[in-house]
Order: structure tokens, then sequence, then C-alpha cells
């Protein structure tokens, strides 16, 4: 048997194999180094470093193949069965919603191999004479023209979603995922060029000799596609009754498919292989992905469901003459814990519609927007503020009004806009706005303070102009708040002071509806809004100083690291521009935390259980009246959720102190447990 020397003759290594081991001397090098220190030479960077994990590692190596069993190989003319062709179809539809939960093209859709495929499958370029004897049961066609068609249709949608999409009112890699890899969406092609494609596959469909169920199987699926396609055509302009239509006809194909249940292909079947979850390894791609599994075909209806529902409310929403009604159905949509976000793509769609170059909410001018703005908020026209403004100057010089109608507009336009973000890019948002509001207010409140009113009609529009800016300024200050308790990002012992300051708030928020009060006509349906406001803002004021009192307790770290966390959570509202304007109310101050909370505690006949009590009855009375206000045709769910929040109360009062005693032995962190998925904003007893 040969020694290890006469195996260095098959080892020729490149550089010779007269190597030292100098594992030693980094090891004793790498001791005098701490766990996060790098030593890099010049011109070698940490990416570099990182490069060294690619080769052969799969969560880093899209193209490494791994050990798994071999899957069968793709043949793009393979004949299939009618129960087959659906298959493949509804897995399509499986994929398109999973890119619009938010998973990336290479991921979903480009997983069906046929996407890659297409020209291969013309039936133009396919030869006369059959690869194979004809199967009446698998005609070509199927595959050729139906199935093809379907396949144009899904990346045509593909198209047109990404195209709204990446209009710039969404962010990629945060709302949806926008890489394309180098693959054709069609883009190129006509959408009315595919639709032609569509119902060409029915028309042969209808033709055909396959037995009826199977025709009918396939034309519905056929068909949706088709409607999918022109809904996403449609822009925002397009008449909403021929929209409507087109969504009652979507539901009616969906209805008919989700009611017959599809048997998956037998083992064996071709159409296993038209799917590869592996495919990115082949194509190129801005990171490495993962597999992922797709939604069930029952997740897959419901998602399309949710789809028409959000072109049905943009269809609702077109209709409605009003800038509150819009804000009425984001917030519902925002407060609720049982409504899911709607797709990227008809949020996109929704904030196209509010505004898009030159019109607003569809189909208005801006000035439109400027004098519904004070409609709404004053209940009287821009018309006749001007003539208040005018007749109240009497030569003095003012700034320009055109200025701040361009201001307003701005803020209006970006505050309705916000409903129809993320969470976290709607509060971010309603943070900056705080400030521009707050500058709106000193505008305006200037121009109040130079003015002498030569009656008290023209003082009383005067003093409320301020106050319009200063009413929606509160407003965005209550949704940062709610929002930081939705989005779980207060910690324990910033609760009191979160509930706190919203009490404070919402105080300001209620003295400022009283006011504007006074020139809103009373048979208007601004002041029919403003009650309902009035009453809701109320309970909730209520709640939030009970909820203050109960979670005092946990602020227990020193006052300066307190301090500290309350400038950074806080810091939206320390910004050095608001040294310069009016001063805001109401202002915040640590100190007057702690005086609130001590003057509570020290109330022999507060009880929270009581205030939860009252807030309840409020909440009640208001679910069971008939102040639908500017909510319209959402009156049900705004009262539904006003109904839910009575319900809270109901079971706080149960489970909170009756007075000064227990309350001073109550332990907020054992009763409660706080879940932003059973309610937004306020917990719910640990019994339930």
């Amino acid at each position: 048997m040969a020694d290890d020397t006469d195996l260095d003759i098959f080892f020729d290594l490149p550089g010779g194999d007269d190597f030292d081991d100098v594992t030693d001397l980094f090891a004793d090098a790498a001791g005098d180094m701490s766990p996060e220190d790098i030593l890099l030479t010049d011109g070698f960077t940490l990416l570099d470093a990182m490069s060294a994990f690619e080769i052969g590692e799969p969560r880093m190596d899209s193209g490494m193949l791994p050990e798994q069993p071999h899957s069968a190989s793709f043949d793009p003319l393979s004949p299939m069965l009618p129960q087959e062709i659906c298959w493949i179809m509804d897995r399509s539809f499986a994929c398109e919603m999973e890119w619009h939960a938010g998973n990336s093209l290479s991921q979903t859709v480009y997983t069906l191999l046929y996407v890659h495929c297409l020209t291969d499958m013309n039936p133009d370029f396919i030869p006369r004479v059959p690869r194979t004897p004809a199967d009446p049961l698998r005609p070509q066609e199927l595959v050729t023209v139906v199935l093809r068609a379907a396949v144009f249709g899904l990346l045509k949608c593909c198209d047109l979603s990404w195209r709204e999409m990446s209009k710039g009112r969404l962010f990629d890699n945060e709302d949806w995922q926008g890489e394309k890899c180098d693959i054709s969406l069609l883009k190129n092609i006509n959408a009315e060029q595919i639709i032609e494609r569509l119902q060409a596959a029915g028309h042969w469909l209808r033709r055909s000799t396959l037995p009826d169920s199977d025709i009918e199987a396939l034309c519905d699926r056929i068909e949706l596609r088709m409607y999918i396609l022109q809904l996403l055509k449609l822009d925002y302009t397009f008449n909403q009754t021929a929209r409507r239509s087109l969504i009652s006809a979507s539901r009616e194909r969906l209805q008919r498919i989700s009611a017959r249940d599809l048997e998956p292909p037998c083992p064996g079947s071709p159409a296993f292989s038209t799917f590869d979850p592996h495919i990115t390894r082949r194509i190129p791609n801005f990171m490495p992905v993962r597999v992922i599994e797709l939604m069930t075909m029952h997740e897959t209806w419901a998602a399309i469901h949710a789809l028409f529902a959000g072109w049905e409310q943009l269809c609702d929403l077109l209709d409605s003459p009003s800038i509150s009604s819009w804000e009425a159905v984001g917030t519902v949509g925002v407060w609720s814990q049982t409504r899911q976000l709607h797709k990227p793509v008809i949020r996109s769609s929704i904030q196209s519609a509010i505004f898009d170059t030159s019109t607003v909410f569809g189909r208005h001018p801006t000035a439109w927007l400027i004098d519904r703005f004070f409609v709404e908020t004053l209940g009287i026209t821009y018309a006749t503020v001007i003539r208040a403004v005018e007749r109240s100057a009497e030569g003095t010089a003012l700034p320009s009004m055109k200025d701040i109608e361009r201001r307003l507009t701005k803020l209006t336009i970006y505050h309705a806009k916000s409903y129809w973000a993320n969470p976290s890019r709607r509060r971010r948002y309603l943070m900056h706005s705080i400030l521009e509001w707050q500058q709106a207010y000193d505008t305006l409140y200037k121009i109040a303070l130079r003015v002498a009113p030569p009656d008290q009609e023209c003082s009383d529009i005067v003093v409320s102009i301020p106050k319009a800016a200063l009413f929606w300024r509160l407003v965005a200050t209550r949704e940062v708040i709610l929002s930081g308790f939705h989005q779980d990002l207060y910690a324990p012992d910033e609760r009191s002071i979160a509930y706190w300051h919203l009490a404070q708030v919402l105080e300001e928020h209620l003295k400022c509806i009283d006011e504007l009060s006074v020139v809103i006509p009373k048979d208007s349906q601004t002041y029919e809004e403003f009650k309902f406001q009035f009453q809701f803002l109320t309970a909730l004021q209520i709640m939030s100083t009970a909820m203050c009192a109960l979670t005092s307790k946990q602020v227990t770290a020193p006052f300066r690291r307190t301090s500290l966390n309350f400038s950074r959570r806080y810091k939206w509202a320390f910004r050095s521009e608001f040294d310069d304007l009016a001063p805001i109310e109401p202002a915040l101050n640590l100190i007057s935390f702690r005086a609130h909370v001590t003057q509570m505690l020290q109330d022999e006949d507060y009880s929270p259980s009581a205030s939860f009590m009252l807030a309840g009855d409020i909440l009640q009375r208001l679910s069971e009246s008939n102040i639908r206000g500017y909510s319209e045709k959402w009156a049900g769910e705004r009262f539904e959720f006003v109904r839910s929040l009575a319900d809270v109360c109901r079971g706080l009062s149960e489970a909170t102190p009756t007075n000064q005693r227990t309350l001073n032995d109550f332990e907020p962190s054992k009763a409660f447990k706080w879940d932003p998925q059973v309610h937004p904003w306020f917990p719910v007893p640990h019994t339930i």
C-alpha cells in the first residue's frame, strides 16, 4: 500500500504545498480584540467578507441546489384535463393574492412556469402535426388558447397593479414588493388586446365538445380574470354605475367558483410540475428570498372578495360629496380591530382619487376643497369667510389668502390620504402635520387679531376662522396618541402618561367644538356631525382619565429617566419651530401630569368604575341615536364601533375600583392585559 508521500504527485496545488499553519498565530492575535472588532486590509470591505457566505449557504445563495427530491420536468405543451387547467388557474389566483399580500413576484407569480414560456405556447408557432395522438379529453387548445390567455391576463393584472402602486403613494419594500427580476409583465401589450384573448378563449370553450360542467367551470375562471383586469384598467373618473356592474358580475363568478369544491389533480399529474417554488435560483433577484407556502383556496377567494369590497368602497366614496365622509370612513377603518387593511393596490387607488394632478376627491377642483373645508368645519362657505374678513379689515394689510388656501389644501389632502397609508407611515405623517396645522392656526389667528369686525356676526366668524385649523390639529394629535396604543408602542410606564395627554387633548378638543358651535347653523349637517363628535369624545375623555389613574402606579422610574423617555416619545411636540408660533394648547408638561395624578388619587369621591359606567352609558345612547352626521351610508359601521367601545366600558367598570381605598391597592399589571387585536386603545380584564 502506498504511503502518504506517494500521493503527493496527485495533488499539485497552485502555488505549491509548502504552507505553514498560522492558526495559532491568528488565535493569539484575536485574543487582544473585543468581540465586535474587525480588521480589514485596504480595499477589502465588510461586504467582501460577507460574500464568502454566499457559496453553498442556502440562506444566502439563492442559486444553490439543495438536496431535495427531483421534481418532474416541465413541458409547457403537456396536454391537460379541464380539471387540471382549473386547478392551475386557481393556484395562479393564489399567487396573485400572495403578491398583493406583500410577498415578491419571484415568490409568487413567477413560480408559475407558464409565465416564462408564453412564446412556446403560442398556437401560431406549434406544428400542425401534433407530437402525440390527439386526446379528446385533453385538447391542445386548453393549454395554447385557454390557459395561455389566463396567464396573459394574470401578468397584465400584475402590470396594472404595479403601475398603480408605483405612483409614489405607497412605499416599495414596505407596503408592497415591486422587484420585477427583469421579467416582462406585458407592459407594452394593451389591456384591450388581452381582454380580447380572454373573450376568444371563452368562445372556444363554448364551441368545444367538452362536458358542460367543465366548460362552465373554465368560463367562470376566464371571466373572473377578465373582470379583475377590467376593474384594474379603470381609473377613478370612470362611471361608478358601470364599475359597480363589473363588481357585481365579478362577485357572481367568484361565488359560483367558490361554491364548487375542486379536487386537486391526481398524483403524478403534469399540473404539479407547472409551479416551481425554487424559481428564484434561475432568475435575477435583488436579494435572496425564501420559499413561501401559498394560501389555501378558501383564503384566496376571501382575498379576492376583499379586493372587490375595496373597489366598492372607492365607488361609494367617489359618490360622496363631502371631505368628512371620507374622514369618517377612514377613522372607522383605522380604529376597527376587525377590519383588515385594504390591499396596497386599493389603498393607492383611493389615494389617487383623493388627489391626482389637479382634481380632488375624484372630480372636483381644489377650490371646491377649500369651500368644503370651511363648510364642514364652520358650517359656512368660503365666500362667507372672505366677506367677513374683508368687511373687518377695512384697508388693513393682510397675508395673501392664496397662500393660506394652498396650505389648507395640502394639509386637508394629506390628512385624508393618511387614512389609507400603512399604520406606521400614517403616524409619522400625522406627527409632522401637527406643526403645519399649528402654523396655519398661527397665521389665521394673527389675521383675526389685526381686524376689527363691524358687528357680532362678523366677529363670531372671524374668531372662529383660526379655530378651524385648531380643530384639525387636535384631531391629528388625538390620532397620534391613539395610534401609539394601536401599534403597541407604549411601555407599561408610558401608558399612564399617554392616557393623561390624551385626556388633556380631548378636553381642549371638546372646548374647540363648543366654541365652533356658535357659528355653525343648527340645522346643518356639520352641526349634527359635531354633536356626534362631542358625545363620543366626551366618553373617550372620561375613559382616558380613568385609565390614567388606574395605570399611574406603573410609572416607577426615577423622574429624570421618565423625563428623558417622555421627551423622546413626544419629540414631535417639542420641535423648536413651535417657539415662534401661538402657544399650543394643551401644553405638554410632565410636572402637570404628576400634579394631576396626585389630585385624582387624593379625591375621596373619585371612582374609576363609576367613570367607565358613565362613559358606557353615553356611548350606548349615542349608538342607539340617529345622529349620522357625515358618516352617511357608513353610519352603521361607526355605530357598531361605538357599541363595541360601550361594551369595553362595561367590562372595565366591573373590573376596576369603586372608591379611593381600593384604587390605592389596585395592580393594573395583574388586572389588565393590553392586546391591540382585542381592542386598539384599552385593555381588557384578565378574566375575559
